[in-house]
């Protein structure tokens, strides 16, 4: 019978293995823990498009109007069941580049106070990201 045999590393080997997976790590794991300003400007996108969409059919299925008094009514509004109406949305989703899923009304332009995640145009209904003035021609 042979005896088996332990592998055995030298201290060459095991400095070569160790730079690999260093060099692999450096180029790798950067992609997987930070959001990189492509994927937030796919993240504002499709937050404009959810909302657009959904305000669009409230806006059809209650005659046009938008509940405008407050946040918190508007917020209610399109995440409640109200009758035969399901939730629109889940949850205002939050503006990937401040963090913040409120939004305000009408006032300055979007961009220029940088106070909500989102901007509401009551006369126009238009919705826009309210964190820069770039994001707000989207």
């Amino acid at each position: 019978m042979k005896k088996e045999e332990k592998a055995q590393w030298s201290y060459t080997e095991i400095i070569i293995i160790a730079v690999v997976f260093s060099v692999f790590a450096i180029r790798v794991v950067p992609r997987y823990t930070k959001a990189n300003p492509e994927s937030r400007i796919g993240e504002l996108i499709d937050g404009l498009l959810e909302m657009r969409t959904q305000l669009d059919l409230y806006r059809a299925q209650h005659e046009g109007s938008c509940p405008v008094d407050s946040f918190e009514s508007f917020q209610t509004a399109l995440t409640t069941k109200i009758g035969r109406c399901c939730p629109h949305v889940k949850k205002i989703p939050a503006n990937p580049f401040n963090n913040l899923n409120t939004v305000r009304f009408d006032g300055e332009p979007a961009g220029i106070g940088k106070a909500a995640g989102w901007r509401l145009d009551t006369k126009t209904g238009l919705f826009q990201a309210d964190d820069s003035v770039a994001h707000a021609g989207l």
